[in-house]
């Protein structure tokens, strides 16, 4: 009897030493599992920035080089034999230059502030109409380089959100000068401030470009990474404009959506609480939806 009891004790403890090593092994395993994935999101992430920041490089460059062209031969004027004409011309490119660069300076240290996460929010009621027009007014000097008519919609006398002014007029800002990127020369990008199907005030931006697949939307709403559509148009993704004014709207409890179809463009849509919900609005299950077939009467109507 004691032989038994004896041997039972030590088969027990067998068990629990066999137990305690598997255990000890599978922790081991899970960590081993973790630091790899930690480790290929960090390279991930670093092969991204680097692709963002090469391009950027390229984005930069451009408008400095016509700054520096232009300039120089505005100061050589009498070598070039430049006319009065022509003094007004170059002058009207250096300032076109000069407002494409800093508006890819002040992307730059939008992205730097979501990464670190010093974006501060300060919620307001917000005319989007007149939002809207001041968006549309800030890029007629890109629209004109393009050759692209930025034409605005409206349907309601008031458009009012509650919000972030300064974040939401940013992330308009995004949606029109990417729609303008998108789109080719003598085309048109139609902007509108409306109450949408739910209720919610929105802003609803849409291009005739080529349009995305899926797989390229969901890149395109990543910060980093930038889609390669040929090499003719190598640098005319949608860079972090996308992203940029998703992160912004969120943040501030409203809701984005897009919508493209390949070769027929892309639509995008910023949406607010309504601004009489005020320190409410909060998170609300019922997303506002794109009124589909009434953008689409309208942009119809407006062609």
């Amino acid at each position: 009897m004691r032989t038994l009891r004896s041997f039972t004790a030590s088969q027990g403890s067998r068990l629990a030493d066999y137990g305690a090593r598997v255990s000890e092994l599978l922790i081991r395993r899970r960590a081993e599992l973790e630091a790899r994935a930690a480790r290929m999101e960090a390279e991930f992430a670093i092969k991204a920035r680097s692709e963002f920041l090469a391009n950027m490089n390229h984005e930069l460059r451009t408008p400095l080089n016509a700054i520096i062209g232009f300039a120089t031969m505005l100061r050589d004027s009498d070598d070039y034999q430049i006319g009065e004409e022509q003094r007004r011309t170059y002058s009207e490119y250096i300032l076109q230059s000069a407002d494409l660069l800093l508006g890819h300076i002040n992307t730059l240290l939008e992205v730097a502030a979501l990464e670190s996460g010093r974006v501060e929010i300060h919620s307001a009621a917000i005319d989007l109409r007149a939002l809207l027009d001041d968006a549309i007014e800030r890029a007629q000097i890109r629209a004109e380089v393009a050759g692209v008519e930025v034409r605005r919609q409206s349907e309601h006398d008031e458009v009012v959100g509650w919000g972030d002014p300064e974040r939401t007029a940013q992330a308009v800002d995004h949606l029109i000068q990417t729609a303008i990127k998108l789109s080719d020369e003598g085309s048109r990008v139609h902007a509108r401030a409306s109450i949408g199907a739910s209720g919610w005030p929105e802003i609803t931006v849409r291009d005739q470009g080529d349009g995305f697949t899926e797989e390229d939307l969901e890149e395109a709403l990543e910060a980093f990474t930038e889609i390669h559509r040929g090499l003719d148009r190598s640098f005319l993704g949608p860079g972090v404009g996308y992203a940029v004014a998703k992160t912004f709207v969120e943040m501030q409890g409203g809701r984005f959506a897009i919508e493209s179809r390949s070769g027929q463009g892309t639509r995008a849509t910023i949406s607010l609480p309504p601004a009489e919900a005020g320190h409410d609005s909060g998170e609300d299950d019922d997303a506002p939806e794109a009124d589909e077939d009434r953008i689409e009467e309208r942009d119809d109507d407006a062609a």
